[in-house]
């Protein structure tokens, strides 16, 4: 399957957790203080994806055109630009960072911030633990919304601040693909 495959997957997956669970809200707009990380694995590609609220990351949701508020948003994409700030996974895996991405997006009265983040892992499916430290880089975000598309399992978690890990353990699994 695909990795295009996959995230058409995870979007429906998300579609239906939101549905379910929360009132329906227009793509348009974002709830202060709950952000979104994506996990989708691709043989021994892990790739992870951040939305987050622009209010959560620099404190304000207006386009930057002051020097000051320039300058929170340069900081940010540089706490961002380094996925240690975010997520580690743990080192039984052998997670090795391939590319990565961050950026602020402008829409209207709202701004968010994206930041991706591809590895290569050696031995996927020893993969157990995420360690989150998404929270200790960002105070003002209060829940993370986790969805998780593994090949050998698919999962939805929401974490509060005081959460520190997730466990994935059963999520991974490497084929060798001839």
């Amino acid at each position: 399957m695909n990795i295009l495959l996959k995230i058409s997957i995870l979007i429906l997956l998300i579609s239906s957790f939101g549905n379910a669970h929360s009132k329906k809200k227009s793509l348009d707009t974002h709830i202060h203080g709950v952000s979104t990380l994506n996990i989708v694995q691709e043989g021994n590609t892990l790739l992870f994806e951040f939305e987050m609220p622009g209010n959560d990351i620099v404190g304000f949701e207006y386009e930057a055109k002051q020097e000051s508020d320039i300058e929170k948003v340069e900081n940010a994409i540089n706490i961002l630009s380094d996925y240690k700030n975010l997520i580690s996974p743990s080192g039984s895996a052998e997670c090795k960072i391939e590319s990565y991405s961050a950026n602020v997006i402008n829409e209207g009265k709202h701004s968010e911030f994206i930041s991706s983040y591809k590895f290569n892992c050696n031995k996927i499916s020893k993969l157990k633990i995420i360690y989150i430290k998404y929270f200790k880089s960002f105070e003002n975000g209060k829940k993370l919304n986790i969805k998780i598309l593994g090949e050998k399992k698919k999962s939805v978690y929401v974490i509060e601040k005081s959460k520190k890990l997730i466990n994935v353990k059963n999520h991974f699994r490497y084929k060798v693909r001839i």
